[in-house]
C-alpha cells in the first residue's frame, strides 16, 4: 500500500491535496493536529493527514480461489488487537464524517476546529442538531476556557463535552406555569399568542385536557379569534368532548363578561387569532382586546418548523405582549430542534410547554431542563437518534 503524509493549515486543504496527487481512490488512514513548538509558540496551526492508495490485485483468470478456512469464523488476534483496531477505525471514520459536515459551514467553524481540534465531534453534533454557528462557537469557546489543556486527547474530548452540556444548561430555563397552586377564588387567566399556523388552538386543547383530567382542575375556554373561519367551532368541539365551558369574545366588553362568568374556574385559557408578525395593526388589535381589569398572562407560541430568522422576528413582534413563557410546537415534524436553544438564548424566556404531535391530550410535554436539553440535541420526543 502506497502511503504518504500531507501537511496543511486545515483539513480541507489536506484532503484537496490528497485527491489531486493520489486520486479519488485514496484512503485517509490517520489525522492529527501538529502542536506548536516552544521555539515558535505563535505559529499557525497545522494538520497532518496520512493517506494511502490500496494496491490493485491482478485479475484472476483461472477457477475461483477458495481458502480452506474461508467459511470458518475468524478468530481475534491474541490480546484483542483486532477489536482495538476496528474501534480505532470506527473512531477515525466518525471523525472524518464530523470534519466533512463542518466543512459545509463557514470559515468560522473551520477556525474553531483549528483552535480546538478536540471539539470536532461536539461541534458537528451541535450544528447537525440545528444550533446556529455563532451560538455553537460561543458554547465551545466558553467550555474550552474551563478545560485542563494538559489532559490527553480522549480525556479532553470527554471533559469538553461535559462543559459544553453545562453551558447549554445555563442557557435554558423551564417553568411549570400552568399547574402551580393558585390563591383561593382567583382563576389563572392565560392567553396564547403567536403567528398564524403555529398550533395555538390544538396546544390549548391539549393543555385544557391535561389540567382537567390529570390535575383535576376546573378549566374554562375563551376564543377571541374572529378571523380564522371555524376557529371558535374547532375549540368548541374540543370543549364539548371534555365537557368544558367555551365561549366566544370578540370585544373587550365580551371578554370581561366571559371572564366574569368563569371566575370560579381554576384556569381560564384564551385562544387568540394568529397573525403575521409583519402585521403590526392586527397584533395591536389583539393587545387592546385583552387589556382588561383581569390579570391575563400571555404565552408566546412558536413552531420549530419555522426558519430561525422568522422565529426571531415573530418573537420580536409579539414581545409587545410581554409574554411570561414560550411554547414550542411541532417538534415531531423536524429533526433539527437546536434552533430552540438559539431562540431561548435570544428571547431569555422560560419554556413552559412542548407540543410534539396532533394527539389530544397525549402529545404535550411540560419539560424540565434535562428533558428540554435532550429534545434540543435530538435525543428526545420527535428527534430520537
Amino acid at each position: 500500500m502506497n502511503r504518504k503524509v500531507f501537511k496543511a493549515s486545515n483539513i480541507q486543504q489536506a484532503i484537496a491535496s490528497i485527491k489531486e496527487e493520489m486520486g479519488a481512490d485514496a484512503m485517509i488512514l490517520n489525522t492529527r493536529k501538529i502542536p506548536r513548538t516552544p521555539r515558535d509558540p505563535y505559529a499557525k496551526p497545522m494538520f497532518e493527514v496520512e493517506a494511502a492508495v490500496p494496491e490493485k490485485i491482478p485479475a484472476h483468470t483461472g477457477p475461483p480461489l477458495i481458502r480452506p478456512d474461508a467459511f470458518k469464523r475468524s478468530q481475534p488476534v491474541e490480546g484483542g488487537a483486532s477489536e482495538d483496531a476496528m474501534a480505532d477505525i470506527r473512531d477515525d471514520i466518525a471523525d472524518i464524517k464530523d470534519m466533512i459536515s463542518i466543512a459545509g459551514f463557514g470559515t468560522g467553524m473551520q477556525n474553531m476546529v483549528c483552535n480546538h481540534f478536540e471539539s470536532v465531534g461536539i461541534l458537528a453534533s451541535l450544528l447537525r442538531a440545528g444550533v446556529s454557528e455563532p451560538l455553537a462557537a460561543r458554547l465551545i469557546q466558553n467550555a474550552s476556557g474551563l478545560m485542563d489543556e494538559n489532559k490527553e486527547q480522549k480525556a479532553k474530548i470527554k471533559s469538553l463535552k461535559k462543559y459544553v452540556m453545562g453551558q447549554c444548561m445555563e442557557e435554558i430555563a423551564t417553568r411549570d406555569y400552568f399547574t402551580r397552586d393558585k390563591p383561593a377564588g382567583i382563576p389563572h387567566v392565560a392567553a396564547f399568542v403567536g403567528p398564524t399556523g403555529v398550533g395555538k388552538t390544538t396546544t390549548l386543547a391539549k393543555l385544557a385536557a391535561n389540567l382537567t383530567f390529570t390535575k383535576k382542575m376546573k378549566v374554562g375556554l375563551i376564543s377571541i379569534d374572529n378571523y380564522r373561519v371555524g376557529a371558535f367551532e374547532q375549540l368548541k368541539a374540543y370543549a364539548s368532548i371534555m365537557g368544558l365551558p367555551c365561549v366566544p369574545a370578540f370585544s373587550s366588553q365580551d371578554l370581561v363578561h366571559a371572564l366574569d362568568r368563569m371566575k370560579s374556574s381554576d384556569m381560564v385559557l384564551i385562544d387568540t387569532a394568529g397573525h403575521s408578525h409583519l402585521d403590526k395593526p392586527k397584533i395591536d388589535e389583539i393587545l387592546q382586546l385583552i387589556k382588561t381589569d383581569f390579570r391575563i398572562s400571555t404565552h408566546l407560541v412558536l413552531s420549530v418548523t419555522s426558519e430561525s430568522t422568522i422565529m426571531k422576528d415573530a418573537a420580536s413582534a409579539f414581545s409587545v405582549f410581554n409574554p411570561e413563557t414560550i411554547v414550542f410546537t411541532k417538534i415531531d415534524e423536524t429533526r433539527r430542534c437546536g434552533k430552540i436553544l438559539d431562540q431561548i438564548s435570544e428571547i431569555r424566556l422560560p419554556v413552559s410547554l412542548i407540543a410534539n404531535g396532533q394527539r389530544v391530550p397525549e402529545d404535550l410535554i411540560v419539560p424540565d431542563k434535562q428533558q428540554l436539553l435532550k429534545i434540543i440535541l435530538g435525543a428526545g420526543p420527535g428527534g430520537e437518534k
